[in-house]
């Protein structure tokens, strides 16, 4: 950059930032302000206003963050698992606050609502929409990808869903492993890169030290994520990318946190950051543009623009200046219209959508627009038109008895996904008749979110209609449905918690070893953790460590070896202490310290007590008290034939 300015300098720790709107956006934990700049001077016009409080700071990188204005007006960002946020406007009673403790929230600019958008995931530090308006979130130590369903739950790192009743939550969609930390999240829609690279996802990936790229291959109602390539390796192990942007250069710009320890457990160059542009040699220069200035038609003809930020950018003005009544609407929506009807792609038949949805163009009419919309060819404009038309929760009876059509004949799983969706946001008895509709779908059987998400809408019903819910569920399609229902019925959230089934579950990596003193959170596998396989046990107590025991008879004249992969918490560690008879033969730290490439390969010679009857102990000891949890990828003993 040739210059730099300083805006505000009262601010301490700023998490998330978002301009638009006639100022900038902020996270501030424990609150979300907004600092007005009316005149776009970059500096502020008066005293911060807060927007939201009630943001947590229980892992400190993972409060409120990665915030992007939606396709749809609303303010989007990210919270993590680790950090607990009660959220409300300022003098909200707690009874009336919002929980969350892992997702993606918005606010709305203008009603200044709250959502939790969805619900789970582990730390998301990116979120992004793509060309059709898809969300999709990268994520920390679980698998790094998802596509994010409004209403949707999700995997959830080392934690219980909020909802206990849900039984199943949403899965990655990735098809590969990277390494097991990612950071930031935009799709390149710009124009100065090859074409190969466009609508594919740009992130950074903090362990690996690049850049990544992942692209979208549609099934069904969602997507398989496949890896594009390593886009650019940094060659420096301290190199830590967090954030992704896009400029109106077509450049990629990255956040380098940059420093040693890429878990933050100690910082070693607190005055290292920076921020990097990419861009193809050669690329010539433009001047800065400044939307501010441009007429209200000229940032309508922005949406046809081949880099979407003039599109992001020039939607965010058109959307202030309508709330400010500073819009020549009638000029805007007649041009927008004609961009809708005659637009050639479905991008920019979208981006004409989008446009007249925050510009107050598609309530004309009482609402008939968006129900003639749900007759539109295109079935992304259909789904949208869904969504917006359920915005406030009170859809009109004509646009009900449409989902009713559109549930039972739409051929499109898209448009299904969006009314399955759009029940959470409907009173339970309009939900029956659209549930039972979409139920018959027998091609929606596997669908990545269909038959999920259709069990979230129906589950908050089952206590009150149990009848009605059971017969719903076996005239369904939906074996989750039939699986679900009864389960709820009889007030189970899983499998009843007792010795047995844990048993059955710490063999799945220990073969021949019981397990006992377990504490918070049980005995959990993992079929992702760090890009592995694995399973989750806790100490029950201070002085009590979670042990794997096993008796075994040491055969004579081999070299007997005891094998053990294990991994910690992001935020944790432990001890890992093996006795033999009641008596400590080895002890290994387990923590980012310790471990190579994210786990602990730790060996224990037995050969000693060759010929006799042993008792293993393997201890998960606590290191302190906070986040003790043990994650046990493989536990072996093999006994090398013909070896003293």
């Amino acid at each position: 950059f040739d210059t730099k300015k300083l805006f505000t300098d009262k601010l301490t720790f700023s998490s998330g930032i978002a301009v638009g709107m006639g100022g900038v956006y902020v996270g501030k934990p424990p609150e979300l302000i907004f600092i007005p700049d009316a005149d776009g001077d970059d500096k502020p016009d008066g005293d911060p206003k807060v927007l939201l409080d009630g943001w947590g700071i229980q892992d400190r990188h993972e409060t409120l963050n990665s915030f992007i204005w939606g396709p749809d007006g609303w303010l989007y960002g990210c919270h993590g698992v680790f950090t607990r946020s009660q959220v409300g406007k300022p003098g909200t009673p707690e009874s009336e606050r919002q929980y969350i403790d892992g997702g993606i929230w918005r606010w709305h600019p203008v009603s200044e609502e709250f959502e939790v958008f969805a619900e789970g995931l582990s730390n998301p530090w990116g979120f992004d929409f793509n060309d059709h308006g898809q969300g999709f979130a990268t994520c920390c130590v679980i698998p790094h990808l998802f596509h994010i369903v409004q209403g949707g739950v999700y995997h959830k790192q080392s934690r219980q869903n909020v909802n206990r009743f849900v039984y199943d939550n949403i899965k990655t969609i990735r098809d590969h492993v990277h390494k097991s930390a990612h950071g930031g999240a935009r799709f390149y829609l710009a124009d100065v890169f090859p074409e190969k690279y466009r609508d594919q996802l740009f992130m950074c990936n903090i362990h690996q030290h690049s850049v990544l790229t992942d692209y979208m291959v549609p099934k069904g109602s969602s997507f398989i994520g496949k890896h594009g390539e390593d886009f650019m390796p940094a060659n420096d192990l301290a190199w830590v990318g967090f954030s992704v942007e896009m400029g109106p250069e077509g450049g990629v710009y990255i956040l380098d946190w940059h420093d040693q320890n890429i878990c933050g457990n100690e910082v070693k160059f607190p005055n290292s950051s920076r921020v990097y542009r990419i861009m193809p040699k050669g690329t010539k220069p433009i001047k800065r543009p400044n939307l501010r200035s441009l007429s209200d038609l000229e940032l309508v003809e922005l949406q046809k623009h081949s880099n979407d930020w003039y599109v992001r950018h020039a939607r965010v003005i058109l959307h202030h200046r309508a709330i400010t009544g500073k819009l020549e609407a009638s000029k805007v929506h007649l041009k927008l219209e004609a961009m809708l009807s005659q637009a050639k792609t479905q991008a920019k038949r979208l981006r004409a959508l989008w446009a007249l949805h925050v510009t107050g163009g598609l309530k004309a009419k009482g609402g008939s627009r968006l129900i003639e919309l749900l007759s539109h060819s295109d079935e992304y404009v259909r789904a949208w038109s869904i969504q917006f038309l359920c915005e406030d929760k009170k859809p009109s009876l004509r646009a009900l008895d449409k989902f009713k059509n559109l549930a039972k004949s739409d051929k499109s799983p898209v448009v299904r996904l969006y009314l399955a969706a759009a029940l959470q946001r409907l009173p339970f008895e309009q939900r029956w008749s659209i549930l039972e509709a979409l139920a018959a779908h027998e091609e929606d059987v596997d669908d990545h979110n269909i038959p999920r998400m259709l069990w979230l809408a129906l589950e908050p019903m089952v206590p009150e209609n149990q009848e009605k819910a059971l017969t719903l569920a076996l005239s369904s399609k939906m074996p989750k449905l039939q699986e679900f229902v009864p389960r709820r019925i009889l007030g189970q959230v899983s499998a009843p918690v007792r010795k047995k089934p844990w048993q059955n579950v710490i063999k799945k990596v220990a073969p021949g070893f019981s397990v006992k003193n377990v504490g918070q959170g049980g005995v959990v596998h993992h079929s992702a953790f760090r890009n592995r396989s694995a399973v989750q046990t806790h100490p029950l107590k201070r002085g009590v460590p979670s042990e794997l025991n096993r008796e075994f008879d040491v055969p004579k004249n081999k070299k007997t070896i005891l094998t053990t992969v294990v991994s910690h918490h992001p935020h944790g560690d432990w001890l890992l202490r093996v006795k033999v008879n009641g008596k400590v033969v080895s002890e290994a730290p387990v923590s980012s310290k310790t471990v190579q490439n994210e786990w602990l390969t730790h060996t224990v010679d037995l050969s000693r007590y060759a010929g006799k009857k042993i008792k293993l102990q393997l201890e998960n000891q606590p290191s302190g008290w906070r986040n003790e949890w043990a994650y046990w990828n493989e536990v072996k003993i093999i006994s090398l034939p013909g070896t003293k």
